[in-house]
C-alpha cells in the first residue's frame, strides 16, 4: 500500500525532497559572496568571518553518516521532516545580527538540519520510485543539487545588490516553509527499515572522526599542510578511524556495515563521486584565474564563460537518468568518464592565445561529462544496497560529494603551484603575474594530471563492466 501511495504522489514527494536539498546546497555557496559585507557589519576580520562558511561544511560532513543510519532506524521521512524544521528555523535566526558567535552557533544548527535532509534525500527518492524510473528521478535530483552549488554566487550577488546581507539566509525561510507543508502532506509515514539498537558509541566516534578530518583540511589550507595543528588533526583522524573500525567490528548493529564496500559497484561509484566533484572544483578554481589574470577578461564575461559547463550539466542530468534507465547505468557511467577525459585533455591544451569559443567547447564537455555522470552513479550506489541500508548509502553519497569538493580545492592549489614552480625553477606559492607563461605551464600540468586520473578511472570502469559481462 505504501508503494502505491508513493507512486501516485511520487513527483510531489520528489519536489518536497528536492526543495530542501536545493536550499541546503545553495546556502553553502551563497554565503561566500556576503562574507566581506558581514565582516564589516559585525566588525570582525575577514579571515575570521570565513568560519561562517567553513563551520557549515564541517558540521554538515560530521553528521551526514550518523543521520543516514538514523534514517534507516527511525524512518527517513521522519529524519527529513525534523531536519527541514531545524534548517528553516536556524536560517531565520542566522539573519538576525546578534554578533559573530551567534551567527556561528546558528550556522552550526542550520548545518545540523541540512545534514538530516542531505543524508536521507536520495534514500527517500529511491524508495519512492520504481527501478524503471529511478534513473530519471536521481538524475533530475542530481541536476537540482548541482544547481544549488552553482546558483549561490549569482543569486547572492543579486540579493546583495538590493537587500541587506541578512536576506542571504532569509531566502531559505519561505522555501523551507513550503517544503515543510508539502512534506507533511505527501511524504509517507515514517517507517523504520532497519531493526536493532542505535550504536551510540560508533556514532560519536564517527562524528569526531569526520570533524577532525574536515577541520584539518580547512585549517591546512589556511596555515599550511606542514603546520603542527594540521598534522595533529590528521593523526587524530587516523587514530579515531582505527577506533571506529574496531568498534564497528564488535557492534551488534553497526553504524557502518563495511561489507557494503565489498560490492564493486558501490565502492567504485563512491570513489568516482569523490574524484569527479574534486576535479570539478579544480576547474572552478583555476579557470577564473586564467580568464581574469592571464586573459585580462572582465569578471562578468568570465562568469558567462564559466557558467557554460554547469548549464549543460543541469540540462543533461535528467536526460542521463532516462538513458541510464534504458541502456544501463554501467554503460552510461563509462561514457560519462570518456567525456570527462576529453574535457580535461582539452583544457590541458589551453594557453593564452586559445580561442574563447574553444575554451567554451572544453568546458561544455566538462558539463556533458558531469551531467551524464550523476544519474548512473547515484543509481549504482543506491541499487547496490538493501532497503535497510538506503539511509547509510544516501549519507555516504553526500559525504563523498563534500569530501571531493574539499579535497579538490586543496589539490587545485597544490598541483597548480607545483607546475608553476617546475617552470620557474624555484618554489613559489604566488601567482607569477609578470610571467604568464609559468601560470599556463602550471595550469596545463594540473589538467594533464586530472586527465590521467580520469583515464585510470575509465580503465577500471571498463574492466569492471567487461568482467561483469563475462561472469
Amino acid at each position: 500500500m505504501a508503494r502505491q501511495v508513493n507512486q501516485q504522489n511520487q513527483w510531489w514527494i520528489f519536489t518536497a525532497v528536492v526543495l530542501l536539498s536545493f536550499m541546503s546546497t545553495l546556502t553553502s555557496s551563497i554565503v561566500n559572496i556576503a562574507l566581506p559585507i558581514m565582516s564589516r557589519a559585525m566588525v570582525v576580520p575577514t579571515a575570521q568571518v570565513t568560519w561562517v562558511a567553513s563551520s557549515y561544511l564541517i558540521v554538515t560532513c560530521m553528521f551526514l553518516l550518523p543521520f543516514g543510519k538514523l534514517g534507516d532506524v527511525l524512518g527517513k521521512a521522519r529524519v527529513f521532516k525534523i531536519g527541514t524544521v531545524i534548517f528553516t528555523t536556524a536560517s531565520l535566526f542566522c539573519g538576525i545580527n546578534l554578533g559573530f558567535v551567534w551567527i556561528l552557533i546558528m550556522r552550526a544548527i542550520q548545518a545540523l538540519g541540512a545534514s538530516m535532509t542531505l543524508s536521507t534525500n536520495a534514500g527517500i527518492i529511491t524508495e519512492t520510485f520504481a527501478k524503471k524510473q529511478r534513473g530519471l528521478a536521481l538524475g533530475s535530483f542530481g541536476s537540482v543539487v548541482a544547481l544549488g552549488s552553482i546558483a549561490g554566487p549569482g543569486l547572492g550577488g543579486l540579493i546583495l545588490t538590493y537587500l541587506p546581507w541578512n536576506y542571504i539566509f532569509w531566502v531559505n525561510v519561505p522555501v523551507g516553509i513550503a517544503a515543510m507543508i508539502l512534506g507533511q502532506i505527501v511524504l509517507p509515514k515514517a517507517e523504520a527499515t532497519a531493526a536493532g539498537k542505535i550504536d551510540t558509541w560508533g556514532m560519536l566516534v564517527l562524528i569526531f572522526t569526520a570533524g577532525s578530518l574536515f577541520m584539518g583540511l580547512i585549517l591546512g589550507q589556511q596555515v599550511g599542510f606542514l603546520s603542527l595543528i594540521f598534522l595533529s588533526l590528521m593523526i587524530a583522524t587516523i587514530i579515531l578511524l582505527i577506533i571506529f573500525i574496531n568498534l564497528e567490528k564488535r557492534a551488534a548493529d553497526p553504524v557502518m556495515n563495511f561489507h557494503l564496500f565489498s560490492n564493486i559497484d558501490f565502492s567504485l561509484s563512491l570513489l568516482a563521486t569523490i574524484l569527479v566533484y574534486g576535479i570539478n572544483f579544480v576547474v572552478n578554481i583555476i579557470e577564473p584565474i586564467y580568464l581574469e589574470q592571464n586573459r585580462l577578461i572582465t569578471t562578468d564575461l568570465a562568469g558567462l564563460i564559466l557558467i557554460s559547463f554547469p548549464i549543460i550539466q543541469i540540462i543533461v542530468s535528467p536526460f542521463a537518468g532516462w538513458l541510464s534507465d534504458r541502456f544501463g547505468s554501467h554503460r552510461i557511467a563509462a561514457i560519462s568518464l570518456g567525456m570527462l577525459i576529453v574535457s580535461q585533455a582539452g583544457l590541458a591544451t589551453v594557453n593564452h592565445t586559445t580561442s574563447l569559443l574553444i575554451l567554451c567547447l572544453w568546458l561544455g564537455f566538462v558539463g556533458l561529462g558531469n551531467g551524464l555522470f550523476q544519474a548512473p552513479t547515484n543509481v549504482l550506489v543506491m541499487n547496490s544496497v538493501s532497503k535497510d541500508q538506503l539511509g547509510v548509502a544516501s549519507g555516504l553519497l553526500g559525504f563523498s560529494r563534500n569530501t571531493g569538493m574539499t579535497v579538490g580545492a586543496i589539490f587545485a592549489n597544490i598541483l597548480l603551484f607545483t607546475g608553476i614552480s617546475m617552470n620557474l625553477g624555484h618554489s613559489t606559492n604566488d601567482y607569477p603575474v609578470a610571467q604568464p607563461g609559468a601560470f599556463i605551464f602550471g595550469m596545463q600540468f594540473t589538467f594533464w594530471i586530472t586527465t590521467a586520473i580520469f583515464v585510470l578511472l575509465f580503465v577500471v570502469q571498463v574492466a569492471v563492466n567487461f568482467k561483469r559481462k563475462n561472469t
